[in-house]
C-alpha cells in the first residue's frame, strides 16, 4: 500500500457509535464475549445525557445505539427520547429479536433508522451461528416493518456459509422493502471462530449477484460512508457492501466509538480506548477533553493510514467493542 503524505484534520465529531451495554441474549460466533459487566458499571442516562449534549456542539449529526443488544436495557426508550434533543439522526443496531415490543415505541421516541442483524433465514444455520430464534426476529422485523421505512439488513459474510444465503436474502429484502448490506468478517477479539479460513471478499459476493442477477448500479456511499451502495433493478432492491478489510475507509474518518464502560475508541484496528468517565463530571471538563479527543483522532487516522489496514485488535471481541 503506497504511503499517504496528507492524512485531513478531524475537525468535528460528526458520527457517535455508543455501546449502551456488552451484555447479549444472542452468542453470535463471530462476535460473543464472556466477561460481562454488571449492570451498574454501565453508562448512566445522565451521563449519557451530558456526552450528547457536549458532543452535539462538536458537529455530532448521527449517533447510533449498539451493543452488545440495546434493546436489553431497560431505559432504552428514555435514552433515546434524551437523544432526539441533540441529535436529529439518530439509529440503532439490534438483533431483532425483541423488536416485536419496542418497534413502536421506538420510532415514538425518536428513533430515525434501525438495523438488524440477520446472516441467515434458515432456522438451523442461525440456530448454529447465533443461538438465537429465527422466528421471533422475523416477527419483529415485521412489526418493525409498520414504523420504519428504508429498514438495512447487516449480513456478515463468511466462507462456507454465506454463499448459500445470498439468493434467499436477496428475494428476502426485495420482497419486504429492506436494504441489503453485506459485512466483510472483521477478525475482532482472537476468538476462536476466526482460528478457520472463513473470510470471504464482498468482490466475490457481488460479482455473483451480478452474474445471477444483472449488473447494479452504484448509488455512492450514504451515512457513515462504510457501505457503498448499489441498486439492483431486477428485484427493485438496494445493496451495500462494507468491505472493512479489502477496502478500508479511514482517510478522514470522524467515527467515533464509546464502549459501555465509558472507554473511548478511535478505531476497530485500536487495541485500548480512552477512558471518558473522569471527564464527566460537568460540561466544561467534558468540552474541554472533547477537543483533545479529536486530536487523538487525527493521530489514529494518520498511524492506521500510514502503517497499513490489514490488522484489527485482539484484546476486545466486537461485542465489547459495540460493533
Amino acid at each position: 500500500m503506497s504511503k499517504k503524505s496528507y492524512i485531513p484534520p478531524v475537525r468535528r465529531i460528526r458520527y457517535l457509535r455508543i455501546s449502551l451495554t456488552d451484555s447479549c441474549n444472542f452468542r453470535c460466533l463471530y462476535c460473543k464475549g464472556e466477561n460481562f459487566r454488571p449492570t451498574e458499571e454501565l453508562l448512566t442516562l445522565p451521563r449519557l445525557e451530558l456526552i450528547l449534549k457536549v458532543f452535539s456542539r462538536f458537529g455530532l449529526e448521527t449517533v447510533r445505539f449498539t451493543g452488545g443488544e440495546p434493546l436489553l436495557r431497560r431505559d432504552i426508550i428514555p435514552i433515546v427520547e434524551v437523544a432526539s434533543r441533540y441529535v436529529k439522526d439518530i439509529s440503532l443496531t439490534t438483533n431483532g429479536f425483541l423488536l416485536k415490543r419496542y418497534a413502536r415505541p421506538l420510532k415514538e421516541a425518536g428513533l430515525k433508522r434501525l438495523n438488524v442483524s440477520l446472516d441467515s433465514l434458515n432456522p438451523e444455520k442461525f440456530k448454529f451461528l447465533t443461538g438465537g430464534d429465527l422466528k421471533k426476529v422475523l416477527a419483529g422485523l415485521e412489526e418493525a416493518k409498520k414504523y420504519f421505512t428504508g429498514i438495512k439488513i447487516n449480513t456478515v459474510a463468511i466462507k462456507g456459509f454465506t454463499e448459500e444465503e445470498v439468493d434467499q436474502l436477496l428475494k428476502f429484502c426485495a420482497e419486504n422493502g429492506l436494504h441489503l448490506r453485506f459485512i466483510e468478517l472483521m477478525p475482532v477479539g482472537g476468538l476462536p471462530f476466526f482460528k478457520e479460513d472463513r473470510f470471504l471478499p464482498l468482490e466475490r459476493i457481488k460479482e455473483y449477484i451480478e452474474e445471477r442477477y444483472g449488473k447494479l448500479e452504484p448509488l455512492g456511499r450514504e451515512g457513515s460512508g462504510a457501505s457503498k451502495d448499489f441498486y439492483l433493478p431486477s428485484l427493485n432492491l438496494k445493496v451495500g457492501f462494507i468491505k472493512s478489510v479489502t477496502e478500508p475507509f479511514c482517510e478522514g474518518c470522524e467515527k467515533f466509538r464509546i464502549t459501555a464502560d465509558g472507554k473511548v475508541h478511535l478505531c476497530l484496528r485500536t487495541t485500548s480506548g480512552v477512558d471518558l468517565l473522569p471527564y464527566l463530571s460537568s460540561e466544561e471538563v467534558l468540552e474541554e477533553f472533547a477537543h483533545k479527543l479529536l486530536k487523538l483522532k487525527e493521530e489514529s487516522n494518520r498511524f492506521i493510514t500510514l502503517n497499513g489496514f490489514a490488522w484489527f485488535s485482539n484484546e476486545k471481541s466486537m461485542i465489547g467493542l459495540g460493533g
